[in-house]
């Protein structure tokens, strides 16, 4: 992915969540924005 470019993932409770904070590590350049209804990220 490009500079600039939007990564957007839907769900943080299953692997959601550890997919944003891997995508984010992998890809600096890239603005990863994380949808969902949960109150707290909770690893399972």
């Amino acid at each position: 992915m490009e500079k600039g470019q939007k990564l957007v993932i839907v769900g943080r409770g299953g692997v959601g969540g550890p997919a944003a904070m891997l995508s984010r590590k992998l890809m600096p350049e890239v603005d990863v924005i994380l949808v969902s209804e949960e109150e707290r990220f909770i690893v399972r």
